[in-house]
């Protein structure tokens, strides 16, 4: 018992900055789709429940399939 707790120890600052990365994806993940009007490939419920489940490659694939374009008001082309 007391190997594994130390194995734990020692893989801590590995474990550290991956954990405040994943939460910092998500929390950027989770506060862009609330602020959207639309996403791309579903709803937003859909895609928190993505985010939230599929926590580091969640966010991931929200930022490169899910955003919908934003449209500026001079851009309307």
């Amino acid at each position: 018992m007391k190997g594994n707790f130390s194995d734990i120890i020692n893989l801590l600052p590995v474990l550290i900055p991956l954990l405040v990365l994943e939460l910092g994806l998500m929390i950027f993940a989770l506060v862009n789709i609330v602020k959207r009007k639309r996403v791309r490939g579903g709803s937003k419920a859909l895609w928190i429940i993505i985010v939230v489940l599929f926590q580091l490659i969640g966010p991931i694939i929200y930022f490169a399939f899910g955003r919908e374009e934003e449209i500026i008001d001079g851009d309307k082309d």
